[in-house]
């Protein structure tokens, strides 16, 4: 699985990397990509393609694209900036800062902590959707609609992404803070990393150059309209940022690296220019000199909490950690952390290696953006780190008529579905864009986990989660728990109609 690191200088590394990724981004179809690499010599940024299919423009490290879930690791730091404040701890129960916190399961929604909910452990419905307007009551009005959805498994029971929680834990922000998540993040976070690209509310984004999405409907590649980011669920997903921006990031999260700012000649609070948080309110502007950042311990940033199974982001079929919000894979002499984001239209990739002073960073804006930056960061794995992906030897269950069955995607009328075809398995996906279904085969690796072995999807593995009683209650796909429809079972042998 590890190979010598490589002996190349940085320059050579830089240029073996572009002769690689030019050719394999004409081949993907993707309109633009924006590449962050950090190496120890130096960072490098690789700009490629345009902003939008409709209305060209050339991207630029100063192009704003969403990151996704990647604004995961920003809530989490925020977190730790406030209890560096003396504001909470992350062993708080939520209900020591939201004493009317509701949930379905009174007993977790008065256990509940905060890094329960920053390592995805509190088992009620994760993909809760709900927009609920561009006020700065969004986050306490989804909350109200959280306390009415399903508790899927026990407190820290399976372990199951989870956006949710994220909207939690940005509501205790603002609570402790009396500033909305997104001044917070501004005031506590991008104006002390000097992130001054980096956003939140599109009325904003709009002044700046930005990337459209872009969906693969058919044949076709289509600009998603609207631009899509609901208020509700920022604290799980809603930053646009940019990979200048990443970089400095980037750069704290590695070293604890910090604007060079000269103190004495830093302008008081009171003759700051005004500053607003992209929805019309008024920041309470902090000098850099202020900032709790380098007080943060950010190791425990990415130690690991709990294991999750198999890895969301590293190589396929590895066991993976979860860490406070940040995935954790050991690697033989290296560590890896990393977040992705996904929204609709747009993706992000984004992993560090502390040990080694490595890093990757790739926005893109197209739906399929995974698979290049999958292919890109497992060559940088590879030719700097010296990883390789392990051999798994194909297993062959005893019965294949065990696994079959629909399952349900919680919150929604759509089901996941596995069906027999011939010796192997089919893994049936809802295709919410076309109202269609996505097919991919399966390759059993163990026991209880299979890889999907084609498509863009490729790598990604599915875990089969068994009851006290032997039998298979859940399946677990890219990190998601699905729990096996009631009505469902061997027998059925295939996918309930989509709605």
């Amino acid at each position: 699985m590890t190979a010598p690191a490589s002996t190349k200088s940085p320059s050579e590394i830089i240029s073996a990397f572009e002769a690689f990724a030019r050719p394999l981004f004409e081949e993907s179809g993707i309109p633009g990509v924006s590449l962050g690499i950090i190496l120890p010599g130096g960072d490098h940024i690789l700009n490629l393609g345009v902003t939008s299919v409709e209305n060209p423009l050339p991207i630029t490290s100063d192009t704003l694209f969403q990151i996704g879930s990647t604004t995961k690791t920003f809530t989490s730091l925020l977190i730790s900036v406030l209890e560096a404040e003396g504001k909470l701890r992350l062993s708080d129960r939520i209900r020591d800062h939201l004493p009317d916190f509701k949930l379905r399961d009174e007993s977790v929604a008065a256990n509940v902590t905060i890094l329960d909910l920053l390592s995805h452990q509190g088992g009620f419905q994760g993909d809760l959707f709900e927009d609920t307007g561009d006020g700065d009551d969004a986050l306490a009005k989804v909350l109200d609609i959280l306390a009415e959805s399903r508790q899927v498994v026990p407190l820290r029971g399976h372990w199951s992404y989870n956006n949710a929680g994220f909207y939690v834990v940005g509501r205790v922000a603002e609570v402790v803070t009396g500033l909305t998540y997104e001044a917070a993040v501004t005031e506590r976070l991008f104006r002390p990393l000097g992130m001054d690209h980096s956003m939140f509310s599109v009325n904003e984004i709009m002044t700046h150059r930005f990337a459209a999405g872009h969906n693969k409907i058919g044949d076709r590649l289509e600009i998603q309209r609207p631009w899509l980011m609901m208020r509700s669920v920022g604290p799980a997903g809603s930053i646009s940022s940019t990979v200048s921006d990443m970089l400095r990031y980037a750069h704290y999260v590695l070293s604890g690296t910090m604007p060079a700012t000269d103190v004495t000649n830093a302008a008081p609070v009171s003759d700051a220019p005004p500053a607003l948080d992209g929805y019309g309110k008024p920041l309470k502007v902090a000098p850099v000199a202020q900032s709790l950042l380098p007080q943060v311990d950010r190791p425990k940033l990415w130690s690991p909490v709990r294991p999750i199974g198999i890895s969301m982001n590293g190589f396929p079929g590895m066991p993976g950690q979860m860490a406070q919000s940040w995935f954790n894979d050991s690697y033989p002499g290296a560590t890896i952390i990393s977040h992705g984001g996904t929204t609709l239209g747009q993706t992000s990739d984004f992993w560090l290696s502390p040990g080694q002073h490595v890093g990757f960073i790739s926005l893109t804006n197209a739906g399929a953006g995974h698979a290049l930056g999958r292919k890109l960061g497992d060559w940088l794995k590879r030719e700097v780190l010296g990883l390789t992906p392990q051999e798994h030897p194909v297993h062959i269950p005893a019965s294949l008529a065990e696994f079959t069955g629909s399952h349900e995607r919680v919150g929604m009328t759509s089901k996941i579905g596995v069906s027999q075809e011939g010796a192997g398995l089919i893994l049936s996906l809802p295709d919410d864009l076309t109202g269609g279904t996505l097919s991919a085969p399966l390759s059993f690796i163990a026991p209880e986990t299979a890889l999907i072995s084609s498509g863009d999807l490729k790598g990604y593995a599915v875990e089969f989660l068994r009851n006290e009683q032997g039998s298979v209650d859940f399946i677990r796909v890219a990190g998601r728990l699905f729990p096996r429809d009631a009505a469902s079972g061997p027998e059925s042998n295939g996918v309930e109609p989509t709605a």
